[in-house]
């Protein structure tokens, strides 16, 4: 009996030693790889052609090369990403409220879905301006895309469409601006929304804030991010532009719409057979601005096998830079403006 005993005795010990390693092993996996961290990985993204991105109503679809856009990955990091990717030259570990600013998740998606649709706008005018096709703008409605960190006092959430305040109409920013300004800090506003394909009614009480223009200066306001959604009609059907779903946010994607839209509109072959990568934000009259994540965007290109990479001129030397470091015959060129993206293309020689 007493031996029967002792061993039942060790048995248990021996399946609490069991459990306990078990519960360690569970806890070690939890920490690794799902206990959240305050950090997010940037790495390459994807060169993509833009051609099946766009559809034009009457087009010269003439295009034996290829113009692409090129993205970075953004990945919450947990510990073992971190481990993993800390060995990555190719990628870059960055603190994830750097990215959201004080900005929810819902925020933060909101605004690059604004800046992806801001850019393809600014794309459309851009290669109407160059191919001299006549258009008009109409005003699609003002949205909320975040509110001011800590100081906004509002019902207001991301991705509100403003309908009215105080009974009066607003489609426009200058619109809103025009009724605040009959109004005094600390004053609540009623305001009408359309969320989630209704109109519900909502509040914002008027705070004194610094501008993001002048930071010497305050204005007056509900605290918030507005973006203002439009539409570019051009005066002939067949010139209509309609870009497809896809499910990248942001602006750096404007010059190379616009040069897949000029190749489209205009007659000939732009791309001549070339695979074309690139990226800038574009404006109307076709001034290429800087970006961010070049340095992954170069990488992209060059696994997708570009041999022309359009860099904008204030990130050209960060581009440069990488390119050298890697094994690759693709050729990085600086560009200001959409006619030097043009010359760059005319003058490539392979």
């Amino acid at each position: 009996m007493v031996e029967k005993h002792m061993q039942d005795h060790r048995n248990q010990r021996g399946n609490w030693t069991v459990w306990r390693w078990l519960i360690v092993c569970l806890l070690v996996v939890y920490v690794v790889v799902f206990m959240p961290t305050p950090y997010v990985i940037y790495t390459p993204g994807s060169a993509e052609p833009v051609k099946p991105m766009v559809q034009v109503g009457q087009d010269d679809v003439t295009e034996s090369g290829t113009f692409m856009l090129t993205t970075v990955r953004r990945t919450y990091a947990n510990i073992a990403l971190l481990g993993i990717h800390s060995f990555d030259d190719n990628a870059q570990i960055a603190k994830k409220e750097d990215a959201l600013r004080g900005r929810s998740e819902a925020e933060y998606n909101t605004e690059l879905v604004f800046s992806m649709t801001g850019s393809q706008s600014n794309a459309i005018l851009a290669a109407y301006n160059y191919a001299k096709i006549p258009y008009n703008i109409e005003q699609k409605g003002l949205y909320v895309i975040a509110n001011l960190p800590d100081i906004a006092k509002n019902t207001l959430k991301t991705n509100d469409r403003i309908v009215e305040v105080e009974g009066h109409t607003v489609n426009q920013v200058k619109e809103l601006q025009a009724i605040i300004k009959e109004h005094r800090v600390g004053d609540t506003l009623n305001v009408v929304v359309e969320r989630d394909g209704k109109k519900e009614q909502a509040s914002a009480t008027l705070i004194s804030f610094t501008s993001s223009l002048d930071k010497t200066k305050k204005q007056i306001g509900f605290g918030i991010q507005f973006g203002e959604k439009t539409e570019v009609v051009p005066t002939k059907k067949e010139h209509v532009i309609t870009f497809k779903d896809n499910n990248i946010g942001g602006p750096s994607a404007g010059l190379m719409f616009t040069l897949e839209l000029i190749n489209r509109l205009t007659p000939g072959d732009l791309s001549r057979g070339l695979r074309i990568a690139g990226t800038g934000e574009i404006t109307p009259d076709g001034e290429v601005g800087i970006i961010g994540g070049i340095q992954h965007k170069v990488v992209a290109a060059d696994r997708e096998g570009a041999e022309l990479f359009l860099a904008p001129e204030g990130n050209y030397k960060e581009a440069k830079a990488k390119v050298d470091k890697m094994k690759t015959n693709m050729k990085v060129v600086s560009v200001r403006t959409l006619q030097d993206a043009l010359d760059a293309i005319e003058t490539f020689q392979k």
